[in-house]
This record gives C-alpha cells, sequence and structure tokens, in this order.
C-alpha cells in the first residue's frame, strides 16, 4: 500500500477535523459521533456514536506509528472521545509503548459532562500519564440559552468541570459560537459567557459564528421565525462585548470566522485593548 493508501485505511472519512492547536499531534481514530447528539444547532455529529473496538485501534496505532514514527503528540479522534472510561484510555495509552513509544503528551475532544463523570483521582492518572488538554465546545455561559440549544449542561456545570481540570492540572481549549442567543439575547449570551469564563482559566478561548445548516433544528426554528438571526456585523458587536467583560489571564483568545476574511488574536489580559480596538476598527470600516 502507498502511504496515502495506509492513511485512508485508518481513518473513515476523508476529512480530519482536528483543532488548530493540535495540528502537529498525530491523528488517532478512536471513536465516531457524539455521545450527545441532541444540541439544535449542531450539524457536526452526522455518524452514529461508537467507540471503536480495541483491537480496530491497535491496528490503527500500529499504521500511524509507521506513518508518524517521530510524533511526539497524540490526538485522540472523536467528538467527544473523552466519553471513554479511564480504563478504556489507559489500555489505549498502553499501547503505545508499544506502537509510538516518543509518544509524551495527548488531547481530545471532550464535553463537559464526559468530565463530570470521571473522579478527581481518575483525572489525575489520566494527567499523570500525558493527558494535555481537552478541547470543549462551552457555546455560551446563559443558562437559558444552553437550554434552548439542548446543549445538556448548565454553566454551573462548566464552572465545576473546568476547576476540577484546573486541579489536576490539565489545560483547556474552549469554544464560544458567538450569535448562539439570537439578535434577542445576544447581550446575555456575551455578559453572561463572560462571567462564566472569568470564573475558570482557560488555555484558549476560540470564538466562532454562528451558522445555520439546513438540517439542524435551530435552522427550522429560524424558518418559522422562532430565531432571529444575527448578521456577522451584529455577531462582531457581540465579540467586542463579550471582549471587553472579560476577565481571564494567560488566555490567547481568537476568532477566525466572524467575518471570515480577518483573525483576531492576541492574549488576553495583556493585548486585549489591541483586540477591542481591532474589532471597533473592523466594525466601523466593513
Amino acid at each position: 500500500m502507498t502511504r496515502e493508501e495506509l492513511y485512508q485505511s485508518i481513518f473513515t472519512h476523508d476529512t480530519i477535523y482536528i483543532p488548530p492547536h493540535e495540528e502537529g499531534s498525530a491523528p488517532l481514530e478512536v471513536a465516531l459521533g457524539c455521545s450527545w447528539h441532541k444540541c439544535t444547532f449542531c450539524d457536526f455529529a452526522k455518524d452514529k456514536f461508537l467507540i471503536h473496538p480495541l483491537e480496530r485501534i491497535e491496528q490503527n496505532m500500529k499504521i500511524l506509528g509507521m506513518l508518524r514514527p517521530d510524533a511526539e503528540q497524540l490526538f485522540l479522534l472523536g467528538e467527544n472521545a473523552f466519553v471513554m472510561s479511564t480504563d478504556y484510555l489507559c489500555r489505549i495509552l498502553e499501547l503505545k509503548e508499544q506502537y509510538m513509544p516518543r509518544i509524551r503528551q495527548f488531547a481530545m475532544y471532550s464535553r463537559i459532562d464526559d468530565i463530570l463523570h470521571k473522579t478527581d483521582g481518575e483525572l489525575r492518572l489520566l494527567h499523570s500519564k500525558g493527558l494535555r488538554a481537552l478541547h470543549i465546545g462551552v457555546e455560551s455561559g446563559s443558562d437559558s440559552i444552553l437550554d434552548a440549544r439542548n446543549k445538556g449542561i448548565t454553566s454551573a456545570q462548566t464552572i465545576t468541570a473546568l476547576r476540577r481540570l484546573d486541579a489536576a492540572g490539565i489545560d483547556y481549549y474552549l469554544t464560544v459560537i458567538l450569535g448562539l442567543g439570537g439578535r434577542t439575547f445576544s447581550r446575555l449570551h456575551a455578559l453572561e459567557t463572560a462571567s462564566m469564563l472569568n470564573k475558570v482559566h482557560p488555555k484558549n478561548i476560540w470564538c466562532l459564528k454562528l451558522k445555520l445548516w439546513e438540517d439542524t433544528i435551530l435552522y427550522r426554528e429560524e424558518k418559522q421565525g422562532l430565531f432571529d438571526m444575527m448578521s456577522a456585523k451584529e455577531m462582531l458587536a457581540e465579540e467586542y462585548l463579550l471582549l471587553k467583560n472579560l476577565a481571564v489571564e494567560n488566555c490567547l483568545f481568537e476568532d477566525t470566522t466572524v467575518l471570515d476574511k480577518y483573525t483576531l488574536r492576541g492574549i488576553l489580559p495583556q493585548q486585549k485593548q489591541q483586540l477591542l480596538d481591532a474589532a471597533s476598527y473592523l466594525f466601523h470600516n466593513e
């Protein structure tokens, strides 16, 4: 088999979704789909949820080790791979000693409830085995918006889970969806999300622009007049309000999607004013 054919053999789909900050990691597919799969805005979870058998994961890792022999970081693919039990994760990690011995750290996507279902001891154990970071879509800090979008978590649960990661020494990269509250609840979304984020210590806050996908409940709600979708410029104003009220420390703030052709990126709090000035300039000149 060619190198390309080997790569194709270990992934279910041609396109691999990996967070921007994990681009140097070797991707190992361990699961498919989302264990929750009920958020009204999400078009991402097209696969039926499943965790691959250990035998398949071992075979995938064996091939990945041949393709990426020098890799030192591993990213476990699956829309919330952290839902796997601690025992199963440890069994997967034991395999790297044989097939990818240079791996020292690993990361994956997680839901907040995946963290809550693990004990503090389990989190510390996984950190000791190399769990460096979790990538988590918190989306909003407003309970009313989270409930309306059927996210399945509350802001209090988010704060509890992230503080437990802090205690275990595990970093976390958070995604927020601008526009998720619609025009009516834009201010609520910005202020309550900032309030929630100020209570934790994210390594990164990544703002994404809400997009309505045709096969989602939220798309149908918008067509029925039950959701007032915001323009990109309105979302930029919402982002400005969110950023203005953020008081996090040592955190990379970035937005790559709101105006599509520009990227806002800076370290908080040191570059907060520069980010606000840039957002204000774009708002008034686009």
